[in-house]
């Protein structure tokens, strides 16, 4: 349900003032937004998610969470470089990996028992971040396709 809630926000106020601009300005606020995925971390603090939270699933996702986090800072940081790009892609790649490897391990792992208010990064935030990704992969692939 989350996710078609975003979508459709996405659709309506984000996409239509993103789509059309260059693409240094168009991806800032979705770095912005993913800048704050060191939420993840969460995953290991007591009383955030119950201590049977599996580790196997836990461990990945928190720090993929937070390279991610990092990757999307640091290419926000370096907007105005050479190295722009390529970490954009970086960031976009390994960022929709960690959510999707996340979402097909949750269910093997059974962590929806044990996620505690963290349920709500799943089920509020996650979604919001995928559709940044399928945004920025669009905006990569058009900006790429009108330069050349």
């Amino acid at each position: 349900m989350s996710f078609i809630v975003w979508n459709k926000a996405t659709q309506k106020y984000l996409w239509p003032r993103i789509k059309n601009l260059e693409l240094k300005k168009a991806v800032q606020p979705i770095l912005i937004l993913n800048s704050f995925r060191f939420a993840g971390l969460s995953f290991f603090v007591p009383g955030v998610v119950h201590a049977d939270l599996n580790p196997a699933w836990a461990v990945p996702a928190a720090f993929g969470d937070f390279t991610t986090a990092i990757l999307a800072f640091t290419t926000l940081s370096l907007i105005n470089t050479a190295s722009f790009r390529p970490l954009l892609w970086l960031f976009n790649i390994l960022g929709f990996i960690d959510l999707l490897v996340a979402f097909i391990d949750g269910p093997r792992y059974n962590i929806l028992p044990s996620l505690g208010p963290a349920y709500y990064i799943i089920v509020l935030y996650v979604p919001l971040l995928l559709l940044t990704h399928l945004m920025t992969f669009r905006l990569l692939l058009k900006k790429q396709e009108v330069a050349g």
